[in-house]
Parts: structure tokens; sequence; C-alpha cells
């Protein structure tokens, strides 16, 4: 059986102005698709590809960005579960773009707020997947890629609770953790190769998936707490510090992780 994601028909290349970016994980109201504005109306002419698991969700964002800047045809869609495919990943960097691209985000993630004694099997190997594996998939797809070009920029999402300890998040600090690591790893090899790998390293941020904890009054009230800042994340928040990473004016920024955690990670909250 045919691994070829389900994708925008024609094969996509770099634009006039060569930027050409692939966002997995993006949708309304996350910060994948928060990134996917930001793009596509601060680098004019550019060409952003959405990648994710559902055609429902990826359709509603391609219209929100169509209505954004009145131009569809430089949103383009692919359907594809860069967890549990990996060929997928690969075929669509090496089949779907002809093009290098520019840069490429991985924006996939999930939440578990449990301690280390009440985490199943079943839900440390599913936060596990979903966040170092899918970052580790698109990062050895996306490489393969930019090193038959000139480079690019390649930024992963890590997490805050990977840099500081919090209470009850053993299995998500361990699986951002992960990626963190592998983005300082990833920068020294592919350094020669002028590709850039760079993480942020949110705090909470206000997007669907923490909706169980921004939705209870309490719940958010502690986790504003717990932020210097006084106050949660938008998605626009981290999607601004990943297009700092991708844009090719940053040229020289690689091996880093920063903290988009309002303090969370490096600083007492008062």
């Amino acid at each position: 059986m045919s691994h070829l994601p389900r994708t925008s028909r024609r094969v996509l290349s770099s634009t006039a102005s060569g930027d050409l970016f692939v966002i997995f994980g993006a949708a309304v109201g996350n910060i994948g698709g928060a990134l996917s504005a930001k793009l596509l109306t601060n680098h004019p002419g550019s060409q952003v590809h959405i990648v994710g698991r559902s055609q429902d969700k990826l359709s509603a964002l391609e219209e929100h960005l169509a209505g954004l800047t009145g131009q569809p045809d430089r949103v383009h869609t692919a359907v594809i579960d860069a967890v549990n495919d990996p060929k997928a990943v690969d075929e669509l960097f090496s089949k779907q773009l002809a093009g290098v691209p520019t840069g490429v985000a991985n924006c996939i993630g999930s939440v578990i707020l449990k301690p280390a004694h009440s985490t199943t099997d079943a839900e440390w190997r599913s936060t596990l997947d979903t966040n170092a594996t899918s970052a580790f998939n698109i990062l050895r797809a996306a490489s393969k890629k930019m090193m038959r070009g000139d480079g690019g920029s390649i930024a992963l999402c890590a997490s805050a609770v990977a840099l500081h300890g919090v209470q009850n998040h053993e299995a998500i600090a361990a699986a951002k953790g992960a990626v963190a690591a592998m983005a300082k790893s990833a920068a020294s090899t592919y350094a020669p190769k002028n590709i850039r790998v760079n993480a942020v390293a949110p705090g909470l941020i206000a997007t669907p998936m923490t909706s169980k904890i921004t939705s209870n009054e309490a719940a958010r009230k502690a986790s504003e707490a717990m932020h210097a800042l006084k106050r949660i994340g938008t998605p626009e928040d981290v999607a601004s510090a990943l297009e700092f990473f991708l844009n090719p004016s940053n040229s020289f920024v690689t091996g880093q992780v920063l903290g988009v955690c309002g303090g969370l990670s490096s600083v007492r909250a008062q």
C-alpha cells in the first residue's frame, strides 16, 4: 500500500522569494495555526504547507488562512500521521516538495498531568511517541531534504517543564526533554550543512489541547500564579518565537532552547 500523503496535487517548490515553509500539527486555534498565519502575512510570496492527521481541521485552517491573505494558492495541505507513519513524512519531503524548504516546524504535542505512579504504560508510550517520535521523524526527513540544497531551519517544540521541575509532569517532561536534547544534538550534527535546529520551550498556552486546564477557573488561576508574568500564554506568543527561528534573517542562531513561558522555566514567581 502506498504511503504517499494526501496532499494538494501539484509539486511544491520554492517561490521567487525562496520561502517555502512546512508546519506539522497546524490547526485553527493552536500554535501551528498561529505560526502559519504569521509566515503568510510576514513573508510575502511565501508558500506554507500545513500538515496534520485530520483533513477537516486542515481544511478549516486552510480556509481561515486564505481569508487572511486573499491568496488561497499560497496554502497547501497534507494529511499525514507524523507519529505512526514515518514513511509518509519522508515521502512528503522527497516526492511532494521539489524545492528545499526554508523552514520546517513541528507543533505536534500532547498534555498529561499525572505523577509517575499514576501514569499507565499506554500513556507513557503515547506521550513519548506524540512528542519525541514525531519530532525525530520530522527532523530526519527534513534534514535529508535540506542537505540536498543550501540548508534551512528546523524548529521543534519542547516545554518549560523539561527545563524546570514541576510536579506531576514526569511523562511529558521526559518526552519534551528528549526534544530539547534532540535539537541541540542535531544542531551540532547538521551545522556543516547550514541546517539550523532550535526549539521553543513554552509554558502553559491557551489552545484547544489545554482547554481542560484553562476552562477550569481554579486550575487556570493556579497555572497563572506559577508564571512570573501572572498569565498563561497565547499561540501567537509561541508562534512569534518559532517564526524567529525559521526566518532566514536569523541565520546565526542554532542549538537554542528558548523559554516562551512567562518566566516559568527560569524565574521564581512572586
